[in-house]
């Protein structure tokens, strides 16, 4: 279980950098300024200039002829696109597999859930938060495996920086967030153990979509019509 979120340097420089975008270090319209950023995560500027790529794909960072990179501000559009996506292929998955769970997937979740218990929300430190978001994906990972298609968990993975996103746009309350997020997931672990397949479908729904409901409520983040109710 030890490997189970193994990280390459590209992808912890991603993480740093976006965690940075969301906390607002580095502000909406700001100037990304690679050499700095280099000598501050003491990296070179490869795996920078390869972590601002995916950033871009991710319509974090945008790139302007003659000005170079900036930061993109996070939208509730943005966060819920994310999410419908997210389900959409979770719950692809647990169609295609019938919501059948192994006892190794169940073994594997639970020691995920195992993770987030020892989390300590009253040291809210990004690190914490940093770590939550990570538990949430491989959790979820889990899930989108299921459906045995390279192509859906590869869509998937590029879609991981919505946790991030709605940890820190807008969580104004950490320690709520983790306790939050240990509960879902239980609910949702309980229901794969059980092998409800619709009831497992609707808890990945409700979990998405009540994360949406819940940025709007709390106004942090600059509202968008919803186009569509998810699911």
């Amino acid at each position: 279980m030890g490997n189970l979120l193994y990280r390459t340097l590209r992808e912890n420089v991603v993480d740093e950098i976006r965690i940075k975008i969301l906390n607002r270090e580095l502000k909406p319209g700001e100037r990304i300024v690679e050499q700095s950023l280099a000598q501050e995560l003491g990296v070179s500027r490869g795996p920078i200039r390869e972590a601002l790529r995916q950033l871009e794909q991710e319509e974090l960072v945008e790139y302007k002829r003659n000005v170079g990179c900036s930061v993109k501000q996070v939208t509730l559009e943005n966060i819920y696109e994310v999410y419908l996506l997210r389900a959409t292929y979770e719950i692809l998955s647990v169609k295609l597999c019938n919501g059948e769970f192994t006892d190794e997937d169940i073994s594997r979740m639970e020691y995920i859930l195992a993770q987030m218990k020892t989390l300590e929300p009253e040291n809210d430190t990004d690190e914490e938060n940093a770590r939550l978001a990570e538990l949430d994906n491989a959790l979820h990972l889990l899930i989108v495996e299921k459906c045995g298609m390279n192509r859906v968990i590869k869509l998937w993975k590029e879609l991981y920086y919505g946790d991030l996103i709605s940890l820190y746009a807008g969580n104004s309350d950490k320690k709520d967030g983790i306790e939050r997020q240990y509960m879902v997931h239980k609910r949702i672990v309980d229901l794969c153990r059980i092998g409800d397949k619709e009831k497992i479908c609707k808890a990945l729904s409700n979990h998405y979509m009540k994360t949406v409901k819940r940025l709007i409520e709390e106004g942090n983040i600059p509202e968008h019509p919803l186009k569509y109710d998810m699911f």
